[in-house]
């Protein structure tokens, strides 16, 4: 149901995105004759102060229709009657307007909320790959690659495609340890890998506290001396950060009694041994006759290892699979707190498999657990934000929205330049499961995540309309300049209106496609976010 908040954020920025054009209109003495929400066919609409208020059927955008907009008017207040330069004001009004309530939202995220310090790790590393030549691991913390600091995952990726089939300079920051590497980003690497063979972290991690919120009694972490309210500072050697280093410590430390350090509530730190079970893939089903059946599992084991590996994700477990396939390989299963150990036929199986892929391949039907949880408490993650002087609140809004509108400039050009990358994209319906994801990933709270999610929109909005592509304000724009550049001199009306109207329809097209294919992942059960 989280999913569903993209609604309002959506509306609300096609709103502002038409505020735009219909204030710009009204300022070059353009009579507005529609102002519509959605696409038509028109549902309902009523006339006020001469204009028709619309809400129509197609949710996919808006519009502002203004008198002379086909050409044929000419009439003083009509849009044609009008010179270039009110034109064009007219149609960058719209991202003019996204592009500034960006920038609005995150000055007000900065000055109330202020900032948060974000990380990114190496959550997977593909055997055989340049990552794996160059040593990096699991918990790998970015600090630099090519030379440039590296603060989240587009800036990883840019400075990666900059050193396609060339040795690239990276940093790491293992633990406590700075480790220096190079890499040879692939240019052309195998299906389902990327250039230097790493899935990353799925986003930018904030620096957090992690808490024990509730503790379950007789557990491993009651045995050990936690307490509610307590506060991870390391465990095995490893300082906790974020969420995402407490969950790679206790994935490292399965199977094992660590040193953990501990700060109360009392404010004071304090060392105790947890012993950390394998925690494994659940079984919820087992299918006769198929390759888990064959090799005896059950409902309710756990497969806690694959090839002697210990399994302490489902990426784990997924990736096992997907190596191991075509081939009969060792696992071990936790039955009744038993090890058995099993020998499983994996059948063959893609590269973009998912969890629930890989787990029909094998025939079983299976859950990840929580390894917080199997040690015996409930996590609370508190983000930590750093306040911002007022004197830098500005500065730091502006920068920021400098930064995250090249991002997505770089973004769309990799789309046109990599049709690989095109299943990251998403309509409506694929922004509600991210939108959704997000929220159940972050530890932000709910409101920051949703700006956050506005602002990437909005600004999304604001560069896309300026595409110089028919039916769009930026593909209307073209013809101004073309005029501009031709002496005043404008393109028969009919010609431009047949243009635009084709792109229109491609559009449109385009639109319904991305829903089917948004529909699609959602019927899979494949996640949006990595």
């Amino acid at each position: 149901m989280n999913g569903l908040y993209i609604i309002p954020i959506l509306a609300f920025l096609i709103l502002i995105h038409e505020v735009g054009h219909y204030v710009t209109a009204r300022m070059v003495g353009v009579k507005v004759e529609e102002f519509g929400i959605g696409i038509p066919p028109r549902l309902f609409g009523w006339t006020r102060n001469g204009v028709i208020w619309s809400i129509n059927a197609i949710p996919f955008g808006g519009f502002v229709r203004v008198k002379g907009e086909d050409g044929a008017n000419m009439d003083p207040d009509s849009m044609n009657s009008k010179g270039p330069w009110q034109r064009a004001f007219f149609l960058a009004a719209g991202s003019f307007m996204n592009l500034v309530t960006a920038i609005v939202l995150i000055i007000l995220l900065i000055g109330i909320r202020g900032v948060t310090t974000e990380n990114l790790y190496v959550d997977y590393v593909e055997p055989n790959s340049p990552a794996a030549a160059a040593g990096w691991q699991t918990g790998d913390k970015f600090i630099q690659a090519g030379g440039h600091d590296i603060d989240n995952q587009q800036e990883l990726s840019n400075v990666t495609d900059d050193f396609s089939d060339r040795p690239m300079s990276v940093v790491l920051l293992r633990g406590t340890e700075r480790i220096e590497t190079m890499v040879t980003p692939r240019s052309d690497p195998p299906d389902g890998q990327g250039a230097t063979g790493i899935r990353v972290s799925g986003g930018d991690i904030p620096d957090a506290n992690v808490e024990v919120s509730t503790l379950i009694p007789d557990s491993a972490a009651a045995a050990a001396g936690l307490q509610e309210g307590d506060q991870f500072v390391s465990i095995d050697g490893r300082p906790v950060v974020d969420a995402f280093s407490a969950l790679v410590a206790v994935r490292n430390s399965e199977g094992r009694t660590v040193p953990v350090e501990v700060r109360g509530t009392d404010g004071q730190i304090r060392p105790l041994d947890l012993a950390v079970p394998l925690v494994g893939i659940e079984l919820t089903n087992v299918e006769f006759g198929s390759p888990a059946g064959e090799a005896g599992w059950q409902p309710d084991d756990r497969v806690i290892k694959i090839n002697g590996q210990p399994l302490a994700s489902s990426a784990d477990f997924v990736d096992a699979v997907r190596i191991a396939a075509g081939a009969a390989i060792p696992v071990t299963i936790l039955r009744d707190g038993a090890e058995v150990e099993t020998t499983l036929a994996v059948a063959d199986v893609g590269v973009d498999t998912s969890f629930d892929d890989a787990a029909e391949a094998i025939g079983v039907e299976a859950r990840p657990l929580n390894p917080f949880e199997e040690i015996g408490f409930e996590e609370r993650i508190d983000p930590i934000f750093e306040d911002v002087p007022a004197s830098e609140v500005l500065p730091r809004g502006f920068q920021e929205a400098w930064d995250t509108t090249t991002n997505m400039v770089e973004g769309v050009w990799t789309l046109v330049t990599s049709p690989s990358q095109w299943d990251q994209v998403a309509g409506p319906v694929g922004m509600g499961q991210l939108t959704s994801e997000a929220l159940d990933q972050s530890p932000l709270p709910t409101w920051v995540v949703l700006a956050r999610i506005a602002i990437v929109l909005s600004l999304n909005l604001a560069v896309l309309n300026l595409i110089p592509l028919p039916a769009l304000d930026g593909g209307r724009l073209l013809f101004v300049a073309i005029e501009i550049l031709r002496g005043g001199r404008k393109i028969a009306p009919e010609k431009e209106g047949a243009v635009h109207l084709v792109g229109f329809v491609l559009l449109l097209g385009l639109m319904f496609v991305i829903a089917f294919f948004d529909i699609d992942r959602l019927r899979d059960g494949r996640d949006f976010l990595p």
